[in-house]
């Protein structure tokens, strides 16, 4: 019995110190930080992406929303090359797909967004092909 106890007292002792133990420090480099928290601007795209558009082209702008699958033609990633992009990847291009939409496609004008919503959706759109 006083085997025990003391094999389980060390046992504890052990995980005790463990457990309590300084953890590293990460270095900088080893550090990331969630991109859309380092520009507001992108944060608030992306709110609004996964509001009004991740459910087509996904969470990651990939094309592979839960109603891609459905939909002819299938909706844009974002990372494809620019030679794929109706309207091209720019600001300005994204911008006018988001006003006009795409005729002959799913995707449809999102007007009622207004200005601002729109330049912000596409400034994060820009970002998802870029990242």
């Amino acid at each position: 019995m006083n085997k025990f106890l003391l094999m389980a007292s060390v046992a504890t002792f052990a995980l005790t110190m463990i457990a309590c133990g300084d953890k590293p420090k990460e270095t900088a480099a080893t550090e990331t930080v969630a991109p859309a928290a380092v520009d507001p601007e992108i944060a608030k795209g992306e709110e609004i992406f996964l509001q009004n558009c991740a459910s087509c082209h996904g969470e990651k702008g990939a094309g592979d929303g839960a109603a891609a699958a459905a939909l002819n033609p299938k909706p844009r990633n974002f990372k494809a090359p620019v030679s794929e992009w109706k309207n091209g990847n720019t600001v300005a291009a994204i911008t006018k797909t988001l006003n006009e939409g795409i005729k002959g496609s799913p995707m449809v004008a999102y007007k009622h967004l207004g200005n601002d919503n729109i330049a912000t959706v596409a400034k994060y759109v820009e970002y998802l092909g870029k990242n």
